[in-house]
Parts: C-alpha cells; structure tokens; sequence
C-alpha cells in the first residue's frame, strides 16, 4: 500500500482468481441444468422406488422315485393293453354268414304228366322183375355148393344182372309218379340190392328176398288199378 489507501472490496475485487476473494462453496446448479461458463450438464433421472420383493418361492418339488415308477408302470401296463387289444381284434374270426333256407313247394304235376309216369314206371318194373327172377334161377341151382365154378359164375351174372336192373328201374321211376307205385318200387329195389349182397358175402337172402316180393306185389297192384 504505497499510497495510502485501504484496498477496494466489491463485486471487481470479487472476481475470480482475486486473492482477496472468500472461498466459495459448491453452488447449487441453475434450473434448467446449466452450469456457469456455458458447460451444460444433465441431471440423473429419477426413479420412483422399486417395491420390495415378496418372500421367496417355495421351488417345485420334484417327483419321488416311487411316484415316477407308478407312472411308468401305469404306462407300460397300457401300452401292452392296447397292443393285446389290437391282437385280438385282428385275429378275430369274422361272424359266420346267415343263411336263410327256404323249403321249396312241392311240385304239382297236371294228369297227363302223372298218367303218362304211372304207365313208365309199371312197365320197367314187370320189365325188372323178368330179368332179376332168370338171373337167379341159376344161382339157386347150383347151390348148396358156393364153391363150385357154376355157383361163381351165376353169382357173377347175378351181380351184373342187378345192377344194371336196378339202376334201370329207378331211372324209369319219374317224379311224377304216384305214391302207390312209387314207394313200393323204391322198397323193391332197396330189398333186392340187400338180396344180391347177402349172396356176395354167403350169408342168407330169404329175408330180403321175402321184403322184396311183398314191396314189387304193392307195386303190381297200384298198376292194376
């Protein structure tokens, strides 16, 4: 201080970098978040409080070996079902068809067809009975002896002869023959097959030959009438 005078304090003096001037403290900042000297800065944006966390949950408890064998048990048992299941139903016999039968009428045949079978069949039957009756003549004449060539060879013609006589008599028997004649032809033929088997085999005919004559005398008189 060379002249004398006390040194000046005011806002010149106050300037920045003045020894004179008081140490200042941290201002606050302007509105807006400009700082002095041009320099802008952003204040930290603010967050509202986050909620404090609730109480831990519980993890989820993990199936016990005993569960998890149960449930794998339970899946097997049914896979081997179904595939049973499948088994069954592909070897499964199909259900048998229905049949339906129906019984057919009986025929009807006019006059004329049952006149002209009644004639047919009454003459193959005193036919039949001609020829049956010359072949057996022989065969009775050479018996007691069956051994003998004579005995074999009547039976053989024997054999022959009722065969065809046969087969002969019930072709010439036609449906529309009447009951009368018809059954007792059938009986006939019935009695002298059994005949003609009991001479094959040695045993004895009477019997048959005795059903056999009553059935073609039932026969014989349906044809007289």
């Amino acid at each position: 201080m060379t002249d004398g005078t006390s040194p000046q304090v005011g806002p010149a003096a106050a300037g920045t970098g003045s020894p004179w001037a008081p140490a200042r403290g941290p201002q606050p900042p302007p509105a807006g978040g400009v700082v002095p000297g041009g320099s802008t800065s952003v204040l930290p944006p603010h967050y509202p409080p986050s909620p404090s966390p609730g109480p831990p949950s519980a993890p989820p408890s993990e199936p016990t070996p005993k569960a998890v064998w149960l449930l794998s048990g339970a899946a097997v048992v049914l896979a081997v079902a179904a595939v049973v299941m499948s088994a069954l139903a592909w070897t499964r016999p199909q259900p048998a068809p229905v049949t339906t039968t129906t019984t057919p009428s009986a025929p009807s045949y006019s006059d004329a067809e049952i006149s002209a079978a009644r004639d047919e069949a009454c003459a193959a039957a005193k036919s039949v009975v001609a020829a049956v009756y010359e072949a057996s003549v022989p065969l009775v004449a050479a018996l007691p002896n069956r051994e003998s060539p004579e005995y074999q060879a009547a039976l053989a013609n024997e054999q022959a002869v009722v065969l065809v006589e046969m087969e002969y008599l019930r072709l010439h028997t036609p449906p529309a023959t009447p009951p009368d004649i018809a059954d007792p032809l059938t009986d006939y033929i019935n009695a002298t097959l059994a005949v003609l088997a009991a001479d094959t085999s040695g045993q004895d005919s009477n019997l048959p030959a005795e059903q056999g004559q009553t059935a073609m005398d039932k026969a014989h008189a349906a044809c007289k009438r």
